[in-house]
Parts: structure tokens; sequence; C-alpha cells
């Protein structure tokens, strides 16, 4: 994954969701149907434990959410763009990395963050975090929580699986952490502590415009198969 080729674009790929408080409405069941007709039964049951995983937590503690999101994303096989999608640095929608049953570290983060959305996570608890690796140097993506306050941070991972705070993930070397307004937290990182570097707010990149589009037609698409009504 070559995340630092396309920095800063939490926003344009889910600002039809994330920007306000999000609500889960109802799905009509044509809309698991037809996931089947196009994807096969095995997308659709996928489709339709991630929904009622959704429904299951909407008042559930905080920590309870965050377990069964990052569990149920971890769940998914993990694949390189390249073998899955033929491309070097492929961003999939959750749409995409659910019905196509896999993806990287990047779509893994994605999928976590839009899932514990409509579960009810305010936007502002919620962060995209590029990091590398530090035993091999390779680029890699988390969801990083924070508390309110500031004072505690959840590290959710495809490759340490098992959620912890973000002082005791040292062996990721931090380097920005973004969230879904495009506000930009720098990072210095010793491999001992952290500090914030620099502080960059509503950060517009004109990137994964492509992306965005498929999400915008994606939710268009469906509200046939759900009475007319958007997906979310």
């Amino acid at each position: 994954m070559k995340i630092f080729i396309v920095p800063f674009v939490t926003l344009v790929l889910f600002s039809s969701i994330l920007w306000a408080d999000v609500k889960l409405q109802p799905w009509s069941d044509n809309v698991f149907k037809q996931i089947g007709v196009e994807y096969g039964e095995a997308a659709s049951t996928r489709m339709r434990n991630i929904y009622q995983l959704i429904i299951e937590n909407e008042d559930k503690p905080v920590r309870e959410k965050l377990e069964n999101a990052n569990n149920a994303l971890n769940a998914l096989p993990w694949i390189t763009d390249r073998d899955k999608w033929s491309a070097e640095d492929y961003w999939a929608t959750p749409f995409e990395t659910l019905t196509q049953f896999g993806g990287d570290c990047e779509d893994m983060a994605i999928g976590k963050l839009v899932v514990l959305r409509l579960m009810g996570i305010p936007k502002n608890n919620l962060r995209l975090g590029f990091v590398q690796i530090r035993r091999t140097g390779e680029s890699h993506m988390i969801l990083v929580w924070t508390n309110d306050d500031r004072t505690e941070s959840l590290v959710l991972d495809n490759y340490v699986k098992t959620i912890k705070n973000a002082k005791d993930r040292m062996d990721l070397q931090a380097i920005f952490l973004t969230d879904v307004d495009g506000n930009l937290v720098l990072l210095n990182d010793d491999g001992k502590k952290r500090s914030i570097k620099a502080e960059i707010s509503a950060k517009k990149m004109q990137k994964m415009e492509t992306v965005k589009q498929r999400i915008v037609e994606n939710r268009k698409r469906y509200e046939q198969y759900n009475d007319g009504k958007p997906l979310y």
C-alpha cells in the first residue's frame, strides 16, 4: 500500500455520510436480494450481518461498539490491491470491501470508520492514522478512536487485531492523523514518545474523486431497491 501518495482524503471518500450525525435507516429486503443477484448469496449474507451488527450496537457502550466493528472487519480476508484490483493503490468503498470479500489495511480502516459512524460514534472521536510498521518499514493505515478530552486513544488495526492504547503501540511509527473534515495532525515519533509537530485545519485535496463518485452512484442506484429511500 502506498498511502503517502494519496494523503488527506477521508473527507473526499465519505462526505455523504460523515459530515453530520448519521443513523442507519431500515433497509428493504430487496436491497439484500439485489446484492445477492449481483454479487452472490455469500455477499448478501455478509451485508445482512453488517447491517444487523450496526442495528444491534446502536445503544451499546462505546468500547463494545469498537470491539464489534473491529472484529467484524478484521474477519475479512486481507488481499493486496494488486491481487484484488490489479492496481497499485486502490481505495475500496466499504460496500466493495464487503461484497468483494476482503481488502487491505486502508479498506479495513475505512470500513471500521463508516460502521462506527453508523453505530453512532461521533465523527470527532474518529481519525484515520497513517503509520509505518517499524519492524518492516511498511506503510500502514489504522483507525484511532479518541475520547472527548483527548486523554485516551485506542488503535483499531488489522495487523495487531486486539484493540490497544496508542501508547502501547510503539511498534507503529506515527506519521499523521486525519479526521473526516480534513483536519490534520502531523506527528513526531522517536520510538519512545509522540508529540504534535503541526496541525492543519480543513485541508482539501483533489484526491480520489473517482472513489467519491462510486459511493454517490452506488447510494443512488440502490435507492430503487430500498423503496426510493437512501441507504443512509
